[in-house]
């Protein structure tokens, strides 16, 4: 094969740089020849998968330098984290030359191929099926796979460009979706020329985490734990450090085929190979595409907690006696931020937690960095993208991509006396808006008993509220005044109640005059009462007293105060 593309020295990487968007090699972005500042590709997901490939590289690049600097006996005492962590992120700042990760890729280069005849990057070479078929390129391509609803046309459906084929390779391992695949030869798990489903892709089934930094390179710095780079992670290999896949899966124990491996670390789970695949070029582009079943995510995920860079939620159903069952939390589709915010704050021992509600367990890489600030005092704005892919019914096709941003107050992820408090504040300031959209929906139910027809939960007007609120609560929360969160707190609830207010006068008057009016409804006296708008309002005002508790405490306090005054 006379056609190669290595991915070290070829542009590949969609970056949005200082100068402007470029497509970058892995030796432009790590060189110092170029000002790069984030991954922006062709989709969220995608730019998730090609930054924890960076990543990996970054990680084990450094974990070999620093198990062959540090004295094998004194590695635990030599390895001051906090301060190596402080220097590397001073560097990447100001765009440095990183010679070690360049060092790795000139030992590894020739394992990033992408098109070789014996080891292309994230591929097995001989993967074929006993009909020798395999499917057009457009398999891995997310908007292209189905007939309908795709943007691109018939030629751009039918071939990708050689720097396209590898940014969605590695997508592919990251998120494919579950299902049948084609049965490979050589591969025991194959059956009648199929391969039966395995799970979707290890992080597709995660809750991407990604703390930005102002560089490219800070934001590699940001999302490294200790884990990562840590002289002794010797068996937390990625794939090019690995032989070649063949077209089974890594077995655990060889006399046991069907036990595949269990992941070793950070740098596994970010290359984790969850398929074979095989492209298949035509000139200087890729036509045609062979996936396969790969590497299966152990019991679905069940304590694989080697990835630090998602939450992990608490299974009761999956818990025994003597074992505590997480799994990866992916964010939801719906309502993301407020369903979100516990899995990027809580802490185990903060209140609310125990017993068969355990508390979630936020990334890693968020509890490193508080660490670190217990360490140096320094408080800052942690900006936070998140990413995850929500799959259709037995996760067997692709459905919708969640992607969002988050500015989050490091202080509120330590664990002392202050932080602690203030995190509760902040929590209660999320559950004063879903309480208080449950009173609003509630109010929309009521009015349509008011005007004469039957009580339904009035869904639309609680979204409305989430979604009138949502990014007024991303503003208040990147705003937080951490010196006063009490006050700040009081004002929240303030913004909420006005807001609710303001959609039930709207739902009063699209209720019409029937609402107004209103009906008799029997009670156990036989008196019976009126239910109208007025009366629903008002009983309204008393809900939202309970959903609100701190306002109702200063106007009870208020009151208490009028009262002695008046004496």
């Amino acid at each position: 094969m006379n056609v190669t593309f290595n991915l070290v020295h070829e542009p590949w990487i969609c970056i949005t740089t200082a100068d402007g968007d470029k497509v970058l090699s892995l030796w432009q972005i790590f060189d110092g020849t170029e000002q790069p500042l984030s991954v922006v590709g062709d989709s969220p997901t995608q730019d998730y998968a090609v930054l924890r490939v960076l990543l990996a590289i970054y990680w084990r690049a450094h974990h070999h330098h620093l198990k062959s600097s540090v004295p094998t006996g004194r590695r635990d005492r030599s390895f001051r984290w906090d301060s190596w962590f402080q220097e590397q992120r001073n560097q990447a700042r100001q765009h440095q030359r990183d010679d070690i990760v360049l060092a790795y890729l000139k030992e590894y280069e020739h394992r990033f191929n992408l098109i070789d005849d014996e080891v292309p990057f994230m591929q097995v070479a001989t993967l074929h099926t006993s009909k020798n078929t395999h499917s057009p390129i457009s398999r891995i391509l997310p908007d292209a796979e189905a007939d309908f609803f795709t943007m691109r046309t018939g030629a751009g459906r039918a071939s990708v460009s050689f720097p396209e084929a590898a940014r969605w390779l590695i997508h592919q391992h990251a998120y494919d979706y579950s299902g049948i695949k084609s049965g490979a030869v050589d591969d025991p798990r194959a059956s009648g020329g199929k391969g039966y489903p395995i799970g979707t892709g290890w992080t597709g089934m995660t809750g991407g985490t990604v703390v930005r930094g102002e560089t490219l390179q800070e934001t590699l710095v940001l999302n490294t734990v200790k884990e990562a780079v840590d002289p002794t992670a010797t068996e937390d290999t990625p794939i090019w450090e690995r032989d070649p896949d063949t077209p089974s899966q890594r077995l655990f124990d060889p006399s046991a085929p069907k036990e595949g491996v269990m992941p070793n670390g950070p740098a596994d789970l970010a290359t984790w190979q969850t398929r074979r695949i095989r492209l298949f070029p035509e000139g200087d582009r890729v036509t045609g595409v062979l996936v396969c079943n790969g590497d299966r995510i152990p019991d679905a995920g069940k304590n694989v907690f080697g990835d630090p860079m998602t939450p992990y939620r608490y299974s009761p159903n999956q818990s025994k006696k003597n074992l505590t069952a997480y799994y990866p939390k992916p964010y939801d589709s719906e309502r993301t931020v407020w369903n979100s915010l516990d899995a990027l704050l809580v802490s185990e021992d903060d209140a609310g937690f125990g017993g068969k509600n355990l508390a979630p367990i936020k990334p890693a890489t968020l509890s490193n960095l508080a660490e670190i600030a217990d360490v140096t005092g320094v408080q800052e704005l942690l900006d936070i993208a998140i990413v995850s892919m929500e799959y259709g019914p037995q996760s067997s096709s692709v459905g919708t991509v969640i992607s969002g941003e988050i500015g989050l107050p490091l202080y509120l992820l330590q664990n002392n006396e202050y932080s602690t408090t203030d995190r509760q504040r902040v929590r209660a300031a999320a559950q004063a808006v879903r309480d208080t959209a449950v009173c609003l929906g509630w109010f929309e139910g009521q009015l349509a008993v008011a005007a004469g027809g039957e009580y339904s939960f009035g869904s639309k007007s609680a979204d409305r509220l989430y979604a009138l609120l949502e990014p007024e609560f991303m503003t208040w929360l990147r705003n937080l005044n951490i010196d006063d969160v009490a006050a700040e707190c009081m004002r929240w609830q303030e913004l909420v109640r006005d807001s609710a207010l303001e959609l039930a006068a709207e739902l009063v008057r699209g209720a019409g005059p029937k609402a107004m009016i209103g009906r008799l409804d029997s009670t156990e006296d036989g008196k019976g009462r009126v239910i109208n708008a007025g009366s629903i309002h008002n009983q309204l005002l008393r809900k939202l007293r309970d959903a609100l508790p701190l306002l109702a405490q200063r106007n009870a306090e208020r009151t208490s105060q009028q009262g002695e005054n008046d004496d």
